[in-house]
């Protein structure tokens, strides 16, 4: 945004406690996908095995004011990092099951 406004976004907060993480439908071309280990405190976890089950082509994601990019296939470096959250283009529709 060039000026201060108010972005109102929807979506799914990872359930608390024992429950069993919800699935994420992706879509063909880029989504907005979220990393949160709470509460498996996952902190060793990478593209490759969070996206596992999907096609992704591109990944970038944004921390301290600047984007990155992480290269693959494999995406098996760098681990993601619980918090932020990442553009990700795939080439057909699928699902995350974190």
């Amino acid at each position: 945004m060039g000026a201060n406004q108010t972005l109102h976004l929807a979506g799914r907060e990872m359930p608390e406690g024992a429950q069993l993480p919800p699935t994420y439908p992706v879509v063909a071309g880029w989504n907005m996908v979220g990393f949160k280990s709470i509460p498996w405190n996952a902190t060793n976890v990478t593209a490759e095995d969070y996206l596992a089950g999907t096609d992704p082509v591109r990944i970038y994601g944004f921390e301290n004011g600047s984007w990155f990019f992480i290269s693959g296939p494999p995406y098996d470096d760098p681990k993601m990092e619980p918090g932020l959250g990442y553009w990700v283009a795939f080439t057909e529709p699928g699902t995350i099951y974190p």
